[in-house]
């Protein structure tokens, strides 16, 4: 036997085989067809066909039983819902747009009311800050008044001066007591008789007061009538005294409120220098 003959014999063989194993000749057991598939399956109930059939159609849909052939089994496609059960969807979706429009009215309405808060008038602006000033004041009124603005959160400008409280005529201090009595005796001689002599230790002591006038044209016209009596050595001295005055910016309900505390303060209020 030659080998082309052994070799299409060899092929013939596995055709053979191949073709009983696709028939299940070989192992027994019978091709598996779809009906069979469809018997060999577990739980078939529970089964349930996609694309929009709800769950009562699929409950609905009798099971065949495992024998039944596979184009009985096979379950039709399901056809497109009717027109009628359309309509309630369309109502429904009609109900939602319609319940939506109130709530678009509400926030219109919201929109609107609130429309007005953006146009709040601007805040008033802050009352107008006036210098004030106390002049003439004494070293106590001006400690009190300084207090009196710091703690209202002013800032106080505090200024001392020096006036003419009065005009002095006099003799000046003799040195020693028996020297003023000898010159106060000198000056009645000569018909002075209003004079007296200072008793008070300081640099005026023994000095000789020949009158105290409030304005210095009075010390003016008493010192020319001592002359021409005969006195000399006499003249007229400024008694000074120390005052201070107080500046702020503050409003005017603040002003009062600060003098409301320091008594007497009112009438010492005078323009600002300057401001």
């Amino acid at each position: 036997m030659s080998t082309t003959r052994l070799l299409v014999i060899v092929l013939i063989l596995l055709n053979a085989l191949a073709f009983a194993g696709v028939k299940g000749w070989i192992a027994g057991t019978a091709p598996r067809t779809e009906p069979e598939r469809i018997t060999n399956q577990l739980n078939p109930e529970r089964i349930r066909l996609s694309g929009g059939v709800g769950r009562e159609d699929a409950d609905a849909t009798p099971q065949m039983p495992p024998s039944a052939p596979a184009e009985a089994v096979a379950a039709p496609e399901p056809s497109p819902p009717p027109v009628a059960e359309a309509q309630p969807a369309t109502e429904e979706a009609g109900i939602s747009t319609a319940a939506s429009t109130p709530d678009s009215d509400a926030l219109a309405a919201a929109a609107s009311t609130a429309a007005p808060a953006t146009d709040v008038p601007p805040a008033p602006p802050p009352p107008a800050l006036v210098c004030q000033a106390w002049a003439g004041l004494s070293e106590e009124e001006a400690n009190a008044l300084t207090r009196r603005l710091r703690r209202g959160g002013f800032e106080a400008e505090r200024r001392r001066s020096e006036t003419p409280a009065s005009w002095w005529v006099r003799m000046p201090p003799q040195g020693s007591r028996d020297q003023a009595e000898r010159r106060a005796q000198e000056l009645r001689d000569l018909g002075v008789r209003d004079l007296f002599i200072v008793q008070e230790a300081g640099p005026s002591q023994y000095a000789i007061s020949l009158g105290l006038f409030k304005t210095e044209a009075r010390a003016q016209q008493l010192l020319g009538q001592l002359r021409t009596r005969g006195v000399r050595n006499a003249g007229v001295e400024a008694r000074m005294s120390t005052s201070y005055l107080i500046q702020a910016r503050l409003t005017d309900e603040s002003v009062r409120a600060v003098e409301a505390d320091v008594r007497g303060i009112s009438a010492r209020r005078t323009a600002c220098n300057g401001r």
